[in-house]
This record gives structure tokens, C-alpha cells and sequence, in this order.
């Protein structure tokens, strides 16, 4: 919302520039989200000017005529050539002489147009930077405008617009009177809220319009005031720089009226030509299934029996709290004004406005809860102001239909609470004159203050709302800081998430990133992934889509949907992990195991100049997996020959299994059926770690390792596979390595080489190191001649020389 400052000082005396305004507002708990200039850059030296005479005609231009003016600015006058239509003598205008500027750097000088010179120029209200408006003409002024005063210092120009982000909770800093009470609180300084001087006409206002309630649970109370012998005109310019600068667009003088005091009060207003209901009469009703309603933008609307309307005898004329009837819409030819305020339903507006896409001001205001106590003084403050700039009389008296009047709301304010919720209090007065200072009626009794909540301030319900109220003005630095007292129990953090936090470390290092994904998928997918697996399938009783209906059953699930947005978005290289349940029904038991899902696609890693471009492939997969199973502190060994599943391709697929034979990782190449249903066109690889099985493994705590004194001993055996042979590498490696015995520090398969006949070649490089002695070749030999028996004759494979 933006909130002139200006207009916040007419109604308190603050000293504080705008940024200390926004600051110490921001302080107190209100949003200040910028502070900005009002006047266009580049706008100086542009004055108040008038025309005294029109000298002569210098024909037509782009379908203007163009007439030579003698402008006066109070000083001087100088010869100017305006095409404007409302060029016409006594017409008080922006005239920028030679020497000014406008915005977008333009300066203005001397010209000889049609051969008559031009001293300068009358400017419209787009030149200056102020709106859009052109074709009307020049930007007229008050006929009792000053003579040559500065124009931005004329219009308020010289202000600054605050834009607050407002909390549903306080509507009533919907308003310039809601900041300026906020300042006044915080500052101390008096607040005058705006003068209401109404003059009445003999003419009774029930005379005149009538209103009836026909529902009093969604309208609480109904005001309406009379003004007739209006004169519908253009604003005044201060009126509509105003609305411009909040971010309205002026209408006509009644219209920006309801608009202006909207803004002022916070109060929604509406304006009907009274002439144009029927028999004069308001209804307050429900709409009826299927009603048409065509409101102010023209647009036909389909209404419903949960919407309000307001209505005469024959026809709705409103859409209450959201938008007028074009029915009764005031136009050129109204002269007498139906001017209603009123209180609506929060929740009723609020679905309202969302069934028909309407999003108004007023609705924004309603449907977070409006005045009630507000309605006489916002229908006074408009009738009055309507009378003023539209030359109207206000009817005597105020059609007031009020059902069931609300009390005012009590709530006690113990110091001691205070002192209990914030460690330290105010005095009694101190925290008596701030609540006063923001309206709010207060009597003490002791240590006690008993407070009358407004109804501007519904959020005030409890004891602790005061509380709040009082620390917010008093200062939230004045809270001491102290330790908590009490005894603080160990708390142990639980062991899935101490499971969850490993592996986070250990992926996240290792260059991936995590993804949160729903646990909805829909019918087709979770049967391309899970297909007939152990667990039936969980449907939901009201689902937001087809979808959404299902709860996922697969883990693959999330990670496929991410890698998908990804490829849509031209990103082919995915590197992700998600840990997360699937959900599931097992006879007659709900079921949701954890996993960690890791997928990978594209490019291996980071593309370089000093290497070529690798793809990922399942070993990727694999590897991520170990990586995750060593955080955890668990070792596995590979099985080539696990069970078909849907999700995998069955020739790039597997299991690790741990020492005691369960199998807790499932690798492989995800399936080209289900890559087509996510709409992935390359090949993804994926690895399953199934959490629930591995939560009585932890890995061993961090100790510090001495780096070694004595040198390491490299060295390499290859072994040759025959073809056909099923033996594979994981199977060697544990033998190698449990062979090697304790001296054995690192094993790493550096070479695979395939020979046309289908004969494999492995290569190992073993490094051998001790901790307390240099090893001897004699040492280093005899381990590895055991290590190469144990392989050939426990795999009948051959030790290549060379």
C-alpha cells in the first residue's frame, strides 16, 4: 500500500524525515518496503501560470489549432503557442518558461512557430510526468491558484510515498490515519483526525432513500447519507496528484472522493446515482443461484447464493464490498448521490472476490475486517467533501440500519504479565500513555489497566496482544538480554535424523543437490515405477488433480519429476538426491518406508579443456551409493543377478547386499518405458537406499590419523578372465583384499581392457605401507604372491606377467 507522507503529517506533527518515519514504523512492526520521491525526475522551474488573452489564430496542426496566448506568471508576460482544446482565456495552467525542464531531460527554450515566437509552454499532465492524460489538454489548476508559484512545491510534489506491506492482522494501517496514529504513538506527538465540518440541509435524508438488511449475518450494519445538487466534474488537481501518487486514477470529483477517503479513513465507499434506484429503496440480500450482474469494468457476472449484493426492488445494483453496478454507476448527468457506508462478512467477501477474480480495494479492506464503529464518520467525511468540490447539499440526518450493535470488547493488561512475558515493564503510566496513543480508551487500576478495544482493532483479543502493543512502541531494544533460567535437560537428537544429517554431508560434498518433492503422483506413473510390487497403492478421498490422487509408492518418483523440469528447461546435466518416504498399504497396514533416491544424467562432471566430455553411467550410481553406505558406516558387496524390477532395465541393473546378506542399495539405468512417461529423453541413471534397514549402523567417530612416517610400496597384478567366465570384480576385490591382511592400505582397479574373443583383462594397483617400519621388498613379495594364488586358484582365473 502507499502512503503519502505528507498527507500522514496533516494529521500528526512529526519532525522525522521519511526515512526516519519508515524506520522507526519498521521498528514497531510495520513493514516499510521503500521510500521514494514523488515528483517525476528532471520537473523544475515549471510554475503556475494564466492566460490573459489570445492574441491571434495560426491555423491548424496534426488536426489542433494553435492559438498564440499572452501568459502571465504574476512577474511577467510572455508570448506562448499552445494547440491545446481547453486553451481558453483565464484558464490557470503549468506553464514552463525558458529555462525549465520537464521529465526525460527535456529543456525548454525559445521557439518561432508559424513564425510567431513561443516564450516557453503550457504542458499537459503527461509532459510533466504526472499521468498518462494528453489528449484533454493542459494541466489545469485552481482558478485561486498562485501566481507564479513552483508547481511541485503547489501540487505537494516535494513528498515522498512510502510503500508499507501490511499484515492481515491490522487493517487499520490500511490507512493515513492508521500510520499516522502508528507515528503518533511512537513519537508522542498529538494527532488530529480529519475535521468532519458537515452542514446539513432541511431536507431529511429519509425523505429521501430508504435501506433495509435482509441479511444480517453476512452485513452487519448499513449507513447511507444524501447529497443532491451535485455538479459531476473533473477533481481538483490536488485531489487527483494524490490519488496518483497512491496509485489511483481519477475518475470525477464524487468518484475520487469515495476513493480519497478511503485511503484516508480506511474505509470502503460507494457512490450511486440515487435517481437510478428504483423507488430509492437499498436491499441488503443474498444474490440468487445464477443471478447476471454486469459491474462498473462491464463485464457480465454469474453470481451464487453465498454472494451479497446490494440491491433495490427490482434488480442488484452492487456486488457488496467488491464492486458497483454499471446500473446505477455515477456519471455527467447525476445530481443527487446515494453515498453508502457499510460492514460486510470478511469470509464472505474474501470468497467473493476469489469466485470472480474480482481484486479491489475495498474487497482487500473487507476481507480483512473493517470498522464497524467507522461507518457515520467515513460516510460523513466524503458527504462533506462531495458537497465542497461538487457544489452539493448533504440531506439532514443518516439512514442507519443496525440490527444488532456490537459492544466494545474488554481486555485486562496485568503488569505482572508483562513483566512474566518480556523480563522488564514500563511503568503503569508509561504503558497507560501508549496504549492511549494508539486509540486505544485505557483506565488503571493499580498495577492493573483495563482497555476498551476499537473496532478498528480486532486483533486485540487477549491479554498477550497488549503485551505485544506495549513492547512494540516502548522499544524492543529495552528488552534485557539474560540467560534462561532452569534446569536444561540433554537432549538426544533421534537416530533417523542423525542418519538423514550423514548422508546430506556426504552427498551434498560430493557435488549433488537435494531436492524436496510431493509424495502425490498419478495412477499411470506409479504403475509404470511400482507396477505389482509388495504394496498396494494408498488413493486420496479428495484430491486437488488426477494428477495428484495417488501417494507415491516408488522413491524414483521425485527425482524423475526434477530431472524432467530440468530438461524442459534446457539444463541436461543432473546431479540430485532426495530423502523422503513412499507410501504404501500392506494388508491391513499403512506403511512408509525411507529412502534416498540419487539420480544422475548428462555429463559426468563440469566441462573442461584439458579433458574430453564424459557421460555418466551406472557405475555413477553405484558409486554415489557406496559413498552414501560408507557415511553410515556400512560396506556392501555387488550381486550381478538381482530380481527384475519395472523401474530398472533388466541388463543394467543391481544389488548391493551388506556381509549378512541384506540387500539395502538398487542400481541401475532406469527404464526407457519410464523415462518416456516423465518425458526424458536421455538416459538417467539411479540409485535406491533403503533407510530403514540401515538405522542400527552408524558410522565410527572422526579420529585423528598422524600422517605416516614410513614410504608406501605399490604394487600391480592384472588377472585374465575367460570368456564367459562369471566372476566379477567386486567378487576379486574382497578376496584380494582379505587376503592382503592389514598392511594392505589402498586398492583401486585402474584397467579393464576386453578382447575380441571375450576374454577380460582386470588390473589392481595395491599399495602396502606400515606404521611403525619401512617394508622390505622380501615383505612386500610374499603378500603379493599369496594375494595372486588366492585369486587364480579360488577363481580359476590366470595372473598376467605383462
Amino acid at each position: 500500500m502507499k502512503i503519502l507522507y505528507g498527507w500522514v503529517r496533516e494529521l500528526v506533527d512529526v519532525t522525522l524525515t521519511p526515512e526516519q518515519a519508515a524506520e522507526r514504523l519498521i521498528g514497531a512492526g510495520t513493514e516499510v518496503a521503500s521510500v521514494t520521491r514523488l515528483a517525476p525526475a528532471g520537473l523544475r522551474g515549471v510554475v503556475v501560470g494564466e492566460i490573459r488573452a489570445i492574441e491571434r489564430d495560426l491555423g491548424e496542426s496534426h488536426g489542433h489549432r494553435l492559438l498564440l496566448c499572452r501568459v502571465s506568471t504574476g512577474r511577467e508576460e510572455l508570448s506562448v503557442v499552445s494547440g491545446a482544446p481547453n486553451t481558453r482565456v483565464g484558464v490557470r495552467a503549468a506553464f514552463a518558461p525558458p529555462g525549465a525542464s520537464l521529465p526525460g531531460g527535456r529543456a525548454i527554450g525559445m521557439a518561432t512557430i508559424r513564425g510567431a515566437p513561443s516564450q516557453g509552454m503550457l504542458c499537459s499532465e503527461r509532459e510533466l510526468g504526472l499521468g498518462e492524460e494528453h489528449e484533454s489538454g493542459l494541466f489545469e489548476l485552481e482558478p485561486d491558484a498562485r501566481l507564479g508559484a513552483d508547481l511541485v512545491a503547489h501540487l505537494g510534489l516535494e513528498d515522498s510515498v512510502l510503500e508499507i506491506e501490511i499484515t492481515p492482522n491490522r487493517p487499520d494501517c490500511l490507512s493515513i490515519l492508521g500510520i499516522a496514529r502508528e507515528l503518533s504513538a511512537l513519537t508522542g506527538a498529538p494527532l488530529r483526525e480529519p475535521a468532519v465540518a458537515l452542514k446539513e440541509s432541511n431536507e431529511a435524508a429519509a425523505d429521501l432513500a430508504r435501506a433495509r438488511i435482509d441479511a444480517p449475518d453476512l452485513c452487519a450494519r448499513f449507513t447511507a447519507r444524501v447529497i443532491t445538487n451535485v455538479t459531476v466534474g473533473p477533481s481538483p488537481a490536488w485531489l487527483a496528484v494524490r490519488l496518483r501518487a497512491v496509485g489511483l486514477r481519477p475518475i470525477s470529483n464524487v468518484v475520487d472522493v469515495t476513493n480519497y477517503v478511503l485511503w484516508e479513513l480506511g474505509h470502503p465507499l460507494h457512490a450511486f446515482d440515487r435517481d437510478t434506484v428504483a423507488d430509492h429503496a437499498i436491499v441488503v440480500r443474498r444474490a440468487a443461484r445464477g443471478e447476471r450482474f454486469t459491474t462498473l469494468d462491464g463485464q457480465e457476472r454469474t453470481l451464487t447464493e453465498a454472494m451479497l449484493v446490494i440491491a433495490d426492488p427490482r434488480r442488484a445494483i452492487g456486488l457488496a464490498g467488491v464492486m458497483g453496478g454499471a446500473n446505477t454507476e455515477v456519471g455527467p448527468r447525476t445530481t443527487r448521490v446515494l453515498l453508502e457506508a457499510a460492514w460486510f462478512d470478511p469470509a464472505c467477501i474474501r470468497r467473493t472476490s476469489r469466485a470472480l477474480g474480482l481484486r479491489t480495494d475495498a474487497a482487500y479492506r473487507f476481507e480483512r475486517g473493517a470498522d464497524v464503529e467507522a461507518l457515520p464518520v467515513a460516510g460523513a467525511r466524503a458527504a462533506q467533501l462531495i458537497a465542497d468540490l461538487a457544489g452539493g447539499s448533504v440531506a439532514r440526518g443518516l439512514i442507519d440500519v443496525y440490527p444488532a450493535p456490537r459492544p466494545r470488547r474488554r481486555v485486562s493488561l496485568r503488569m505482572s504479565r508483562v513483566r512474566r512475558v518480556l523480563g522488564i515493564a514500563p511503568r503503569v503510566a508509561e504503558a497507560a500513555r501508549i496504549l492511549g496513543g494508539l486509540g486505544l480508551p485505557v483506565t488503571e487500576r493499580g498495577e492493573e489497566l483495563e482497555v476498551e478495544v476499537p473496532g478498528f482493532r480486532r486483533d486485540l483479543v487477549i491479554e498477550d496482544d497488549l503485551v505485544e502493543e506495549v513492547i512494540r512502541v516502548w522499544g524492543y531494544d529495552r528488552i534485557p538480554s539474560t540467560v534462561p533460567g532452569g534446569v536444561t535437560g540433554v537432549v538426544s537428537q533421534p537416530r533417523t535424523l542423525r542418519q538423514e544429517a550423514a548422508l546430506r554431508q556426504a552427498l551434498a560434498g560430493a557435488g549433488l543437490s537435494e531436492i524436496v518433492a510431493t509424495s502425490f503422483t498419478d495412477p499411470v506413473t506409479d504403475e509404470a515405477l511400482a507396477g505389482d510390487g509388495p504394496l498396494e497403492p494408498l488413493p486420496l478421498l479428495n484430491p486437488l488433480s488426477e494428477d495428484a490422487s495417488l501417494m507415491r509408492r516408488h522413491p524414483l518418483a521425485g527425482v524423475l519429476a526434477a530431472i524432467a523440469t530440468n530438461a524442459r528447461r534446457q539444463q541436461p546435466d543432473v546431479r540430485i538426491f532426495e530423502i523422503g518416504k513412499t507410501y504404501g498399504q500392506h494388508q491391513a497396514d499403512i506403511v512408509e518406508p525411507r529412502w534416498l533416491a540419487v539420480a544422475v544424467t548428462g555429463a559426468r562432471g563440469p566441462a573442461a579443456w584439458y579433458r574430453a566430455p564424459e557421460a555418466a553411467d551406472a557405475y555413477d550410481a553405484k558409486g554415489l551409493a557406496e559413498h552414501a553406505l560408507a557415511a553410515l558406516g556400512v560396506t556392501a558387496t555387488e550381486v550381478a543377478t538381482p530380481e527384475p524390477a519395472a523401474a530398472f532395465e533388466p541388463d543394467l541393473h543391481g544389488v548391493l547386499v551388506t556381509p549378512d546378506g541384506r540387500g539395502v542399495v538398487e542400481f541401475g539405468e532406469v527404464s526407457a518405458t519410464v523415462r518416456e512417461r516423465f518425458g526424458i529423453d536421455a538416459p538417467v541413471f539411479a540409485a535406491l537406499v533403503g533407510l530403514d534397514a540401515l538405522l542400527d549402523h552408524e558410522p565410527a567417530p572422526s579420529r585423528h590419523q598422524p600422517l605416516p612416517r614410513y614410504p608406501a610400496v605399490a604394487r600391480d597384478l592384472a588377472f585374465l578372465i575367460g570368456a564367459g567366465q562369471p566372476v566379477t570384480a567386486a567378487e576379486i576385490e574382497s578376496a584380494l583384499r582379505a587376503e592382503a591382511g592389514p598392511l594392505l592400505r589402498d586398492l583401486t582397479l585402474f584397467d579393464v581392457y576386453r578382447f575380441p574373443d571375450g576374454r577380460r583383462s582386470l588390473a589392481w594397483r595395491l599399495t602396502f605401507q606400515a606404521e611403525d617400519r619401512t617394508l622390505t621388498d622380501d615383505e612386500v613379495n610374499t603378500i603379493q604372491a599369496r594375494v595372486a594364488e588366492r585369486a587364480t586358484a579360488g577363481f580359476s582365473i590366470a595372473l598376467r606377467s605383462r
